[in-house]
């Protein structure tokens, strides 16, 4: 009889190391998982303190952007009336140079019907020369009394000069704060977009520390079945054959079913432990 139990008891102990082999390498598969979750989860605790400060960096520059947006209209304002009162002065003196002499455009009207005159023979050609004379020293003089843009003051150039760099850096400031919060803004986006992978693969990551741990436990009752048959054993063969004899039928039954399921494979449940530690 004890040499048939010993036997069992190698088939049990068999079964019962590759239970904990399994349950191990489960535990193992459990480890690499949680590291990995761990891993993700530290990266995404990153990359929201990381959106936090972009996001305040977005807010940051478009209020600085609202705010050199009115340094910049009031800045257009002032050259813009600067640029006014130049332009009337201009007029004012084209104005007065017209009452003194005639036009460019009219004295060339005037040589050309001379011209035509000379050509035709309704004047001499004395007159021709003498009236010609007249009218390109009047040509001359319309030039040289030309007013144009940079005819103004110099006082009011000056200002304009000024007031246009001025108008143009604020303009650049304004472009400058824009760009930093379209960056930011554009940042926050890519982060929202790998916030989003991160947790599916979290998720992805959980699922499988919860996959291999209920593998894990599974094996690891098999193994503590497999331990208390083993002791359960160990006690017969330790014991008298009279004892044997007499327990054979109250105790041992459950643990011999209990090895039949183990070494079949069977998924042993609580009930089952608990049914054999009641007999044990």
């Amino acid at each position: 009889m004890k040499s048939l139990i010993g036997e069992r008891k190698g088939l049990v102990e068999k079964k019962t190391q590759q239970s904990r082999d399994e349950r191990n390498k489960q535990n193992d598969e459990v480890k690499r998982w949680v590291e990995t979750r761990k891993g993700v989860q530290e990266t995404l605790r990153k990359l929201m303190d990381e959106m936090d400060r972009q996001q305040e960096i977005r807010e940051a520059e478009n209020k600085k952007v609202r705010e050199l947006k009115v340094v910049r209209e009031e800045k257009t304002k002032i050259m813009q009336s600067i640029r006014t009162e130049l332009f009337a002065n201009v007029d004012e003196k084209r104005n007065s140079q017209r009452n003194k002499t005639r036009g460019i455009k009219q004295i060339k009207k005037a040589m050309d019907a001379l011209e035509s005159l000379q050509m035709s023979g309704k004047i001499s050609e004395k007159k021709f020369q003498e009236d010609r004379k007249k009218l390109i020293q009047e040509m001359n003089e319309a030039k040289e009394s030309k007013v144009s843009f940079t005819d103004g003051p110099s006082e009011i150039r000056q200002q304009l000069k000024k007031a246009e760099a001025e108008q143009e850096k604020a303009h650049a400031a304004v472009d400058a704060a824009a760009i930093v919060a379209q960056s930011a803004h554009d940042l926050m986006g890519e982060i929202k977009n790998e916030v989003t992978r991160l947790r599916d693969e979290h998720s992805d990551a959980h699922r499988r520390v919860e996959k291999f741990r209920r593998i894990a436990d599974k094996h690891h009752r098999k193994f503590l079945v497999g331990m208390r048959c083993i002791q359960s054993i160990d006690g017969i063969l330790n014991s008298s054959m009279d004892e044997v004899e007499s327990d054979e039928q109250a105790s041992s039954v459950e643990a011999r079913d209990l090895m039949d399921l183990l070494m079949s494979g069977e998924t042993l449940g609580l009930d089952d432990l608990m049914a054999f530690q009641r007999n044990n």
